[in-house]
């Protein structure tokens, strides 16, 4: 075994963004896959939200693909945890629990725009985190919304937007009617009541605006998807109805949700450089006998190695890694030998 130490220019950094299909499977288009859990509908996380699964519920190779949930911000929409203490709630929760995590604090409140101002709800499509690796790739993604008979396709306006605006340290999109990142049409990027929802990729979450999508869509642009406002200390049902909707809206007539993942693979590029006069000696104990004399006098006076694997090692002599060689690759003091070794982290 022989050792010859890195140089300052004998490795190389390298990042390249990878995008793949976001659905179990690599599937792109989770068109005609949109199955829920019964039991899980009438447990009690079904009060504050609904599974979404590619293959029926308990069937091999049936996944969580993402979520759906309602929050209002007076947890109006599901039963009450007590009905003694008002507004106290799982939509009340789920509102909180966002504004939390896109804000970061307990006194922002969901603006989508427009002249509905602050949004006292919220519906929430919040993508399993094994989906999407490190982000939804923006401009990538479709989403069908279908109410009866009116239907709306929603996607992010990344493509028809030169700035990208921040929110808690998180990019953040309109969610316009549109497909692939472009709007349709001018008129529909808003509605009076605002966006149709904000879209975190980093995040995984579609946030998308109540307000918009109550609206007709011959009048104002939305599919007539009103929630059921009721408060929580009338409410009677031990499901929340309003993530139903929402899971309905989606899966009706087979329904469209195709995006795409992406993930930042950086990768070290390590080139071993052998000279001439390098590498040329083997160092297997058994070219030598038991007298210490050489069994084959060829390796003298003409050397030959073929090394087949590259072991890399800190300055302590621990084994790092290794990388093999796809064959035996000949060398001698006529040869000089070039590898080039990828980490991928």
């Amino acid at each position: 075994m022989s050792f010859i130490p890195f140089g300052t220019d004998d490795s190389v950094v390298s990042s390249e963004a990878i995008t793949a299909a976001l659905w179990s499977s690599n599937v792109y288009n989770l068109s005609s896959s949109f199955f829920t859990s019964s039991t899980q509908q009438t447990s009690t996380s079904g009060k504050s939200y609904l599974n979404v699964y590619n293959l029926a519920f308990g069937a091999s190779g049936s996944e969580t693909q993402f979520s759906v949930a309602y929050g209002h911000i007076s947890g109006s929409g599901s039963t009450a945890f007590n009905s003694g203490v008002d507004e106290k709630s799982p939509t009340r929760d789920i509102y909180g629990q966002y504004r939390n995590l896109i804000y970061g604090d307990e006194a922002s409140v969901f603006n989508f725009g427009g002249s509905n101002g602050n949004s006292r709800d919220i519906y929430v499509i919040n993508v399993n985190r094994a989906r999407y690796k490190q982000a939804i790739a923006a401009g990538t993604w479709g989403l069908k919304l279908t109410n009866s008979t009116a239907s709306i396709m929603l996607t992010d306006d990344s493509n028809s937007t030169t700035t990208t605006t921040f929110v808690g340290g998180n990019r953040v999109y309109n969610i316009v009617s549109g497909s692939l990142g472009y709007t349709y049409n001018t008129s529909s990027v808003q509605t009076d009541s605002g966006s149709y929802g904000l879209f975190f990729p980093d995040m995984g979450i579609f946030v998308l605006n109540p307000r918009a999508l109550a609206l007709t869509y011959n009048g104002k642009f939305g599919i007539g998807l009103t929630p059921d406002e009721t408060a929580a200390t009338s409410y009677s049902l031990a499901y929340n109805t309003n993530a139903s909707k929402v899971y309905n809206a989606i899966s009706a007539s087979n329904g469209n949700f195709y995006a795409r993942s992406q993930e930042t693979v950086s990768s070290t590029y390590f080139f071993v450089n052998a000279k001439s006069s390098q590498l040329n000696y083997t160092t297997n104990p058994s070219i030598i006998d038991t007298n210490g004399n050489v069994l084959y006098s060829t390796l003298v006076n003409d050397p030959q190695t073929y090394p087949t694997t590259i072991g890399m090692y800190n300055d302590a002599g621990e084994l790092l890694a290794v990388a093999k060689l796809s064959k035996p690759l000949a060398k001698d003091f006529t040869k000089q030998l070039t590898c080039r070794v990828k980490l991928e982290f």
